[in-house]
């Protein structure tokens, strides 16, 4: 059953990075570039889960402490979307995403899905058959992560909440 109001924890890049990825000649210039955003981890859909799993949530992300962390893209890859991606594995999105997954399930914060995928940034959901390619780097520091709520057909985001990172040691 497909959700219809999957929640996730994001990374959103900032104004002046969102202006650079509307910019792309393979962007598609009907969603607004406040929807764009990195998922670090997928949680569960807030429409089929009990009233209490939110606010655990909310919780134990307010007790969370992680650090700031880079994302940079350079590749352009249509899968079943067009994409940015990097060949770079991310190590410390990776650890930063790792170390979520550790502090969520310590608390016991409700996490039905829990995947963490591999970082990248949809800028086309419809695809459209051209190949990879490089392009020069887009990308910034990830300052703070935010729990999103996307409703699925409707183009929106609510945020249910934004915890700042820890600037890098």
């Amino acid at each position: 059953m497909r959700p219809r109001n999957p929640l996730y924890i994001m990374a959103k890049p900032p104004p002046d990075v969102q202006a650079q990825i509307a910019a792309l000649p393979r962007n598609d210039p009907g969603r607004g570039p406040e929807l764009f955003h990195v998922t670090l981890m997928k949680l569960f859909d807030l429409y089929r889960a009990p009233p209490d799993w939110l606010p655990q949530v909310i919780a134990a992300l307010d007790s969370f402490a992680g650090a700031a962390f880079p994302l940079v893209f350079d590749r352009i890859e249509n899968r079943k979307a067009v994409t940015l991606r990097t060949r770079d594995p991310l190590p410390e999105a990776r650890a930063f995403q790792a170390a979520l997954v550790r502090h969520l399930l310590d608390r016991r914060a409700p996490m039905m899905l829990g995947t963490t995928p591999e970082p990248h940034l949809t800028i086309n959901y419809h695809g459209d058959r051209l190949r990879a390619e490089r392009m020069p780097p887009i990308g910034w520091t990830v300052r703070d992560v935010r729990l999103v709520e996307s409703v699925v057909g409707k183009t929106t985001h609510v945020e249910h909440g934004r915890w700042p990172l820890r600037a890098k040691e």
